[in-house]
């Protein structure tokens, strides 16, 4: 278990990180860097490393069944969808609201869910000992991101940032597309859970055709991407043909721009497989026990990059002082769900015991 949570936190470092790239982005507007991102990182790598190193793709598909395909695509659309309803939010709310909220509901949403959608043969934790523990920790965790929200809208209102502009209405609308697009984003990790604890596309590919677990894994995220790559293309290829920026991409001196993108790309999904892997070291619960790891440690790593690249600059005490708590509380929350992922495996290794009895 200890690997998986440590493979956990090397994927939330990833992605904590996998954003910074896009502030030097020089020469490209903002659907350019985006759009670049999501071309490479949902379609380009995915497609190259799938059928690169997995084995006998089209045959380990062939095992699985074909609602479990359109049920992925399904929700990693809506998965597209929320991430470009988030971004539109930030305009609105500003990014310490957004990002607060929109991680609150996802992580609600994907530690929760994947303990009721379970594979036959497996019993539900919530009602046990360890469901209770493992909700609240949820909860604790929730908390943390709330209050993380409120240091950056202390920060935020103590330089004047939050401004008259921001009237009732649009802030009430800023609000709206946040909560729609986290219950949109929570597609992600729920069609990861089916594909791979319903569908067992990773066990197909790692015990029946010899395929590495990390590599077992990429043909379960494949299907991911697909659904997520139809909804942002379409999105941006509207915006970059709206704006007439389709030329960025082809002015002098743009390589370092491309690049930078193809980074963040690498990031992003280096720390998708990693996740993958770290939730099938996790055991039965990995999905939950693993995704609420993913997001904290990457809400961490964001708040240490915001501090470096000096977006708490002349930020208030309390500011600060809430940021710290707020930090402090969201380990607590790990650690509670790690606590109730450690007691279910000891759990299943008393039961084997005495089935073999």
């Amino acid at each position: 278990m200890l690997f998986g949570i440590v493979l956990a936190f090397v994927s939330a470092i990833l992605l904590g990180l996998y954003a910074l790239p896009s502030k030097y982005t020089a020469g490209f507007e903002w659907e350019n860097t985006w759009g670049g991102f999501f071309f490479f990182a949902n379609l380009v790598i995915p497609i190259v490393l799938t059928f690169t190193l997995v084995d006998d793709l089209w045959g380990i598909y062939a095992q699985i069944p074909t609602w479990i395909f359109f049920t992925m695509f399904g929700l990693s659309f809506c998965w597209g969808i929320g991430n470009m309803l988030w971004g539109y939010s930030i305009s609105s709310i500003g990014m310490a609201l957004a990002f607060s909220l929109f991680l609150g509901v996802i992580t609600s949403i994907d530690t929760i869910m994947p303990l009721i959608l379970i594979p036959d043969g497996q019993e539900s934790v919530l009602g046990t000992t360890v469901g209770n523990i493992m909700l609240t920790g949820i909860f604790v965790i929730v908390f943390g991101i709330a209050l993380n929200g409120y240091a950056g809208i202390l920060r935020d209102k103590g330089r004047g940032v939050l401004g008259k502009e921001n009237n009732t209405k649009i802030i009430r609308q800023g609000i709206l597309f946040c909560v729609l697009g986290a219950i949109c984003a929570a597609g992600f990790n729920l069609s990861y859970h089916i594909g791979n604890n319903l569908g067992k596309i990773g066990e197909v590919a790692e015990i029946q055709f010899g395929n590495a677990p990390w590599i077992a894994r990429l043909a379960v995220l494949l299907p991911i991407f697909m659904g997520g790559t139809t909804s942002t293309m379409l999105f941006y290829g509207y915006r970059l043909t709206k704006n007439k920026t389709w030329g960025n991409y082809t002015k002098k001196g743009i390589v370092l721009s491309v690049l930078l993108v193809i980074l963040m790309a690498v990031f992003h999904d280096t720390a998708l497989v990693i996740y993958g892997l770290a939730a099938y070291h996790l055991g039965e619960l990995g999905t939950s026990v693993g995704f609420a790891i993913l997001e904290t440690g990457a809400i961490m790593v964001a708040n240490v990059n915001g501090i470096l690249t000096k977006e708490w600059k002349g930020a208030s005490k309390k500011s600060i002082t809430v940021l710290a708590v707020s930090l402090s509380i969201l380990i607590i929350g790990v650690l509670i769900i790690a606590k109730g992922n450690y007691i279910k495996i000891e759990n299943d290794k008393l039961s084997a015991v005495h089935i073999k009895k």
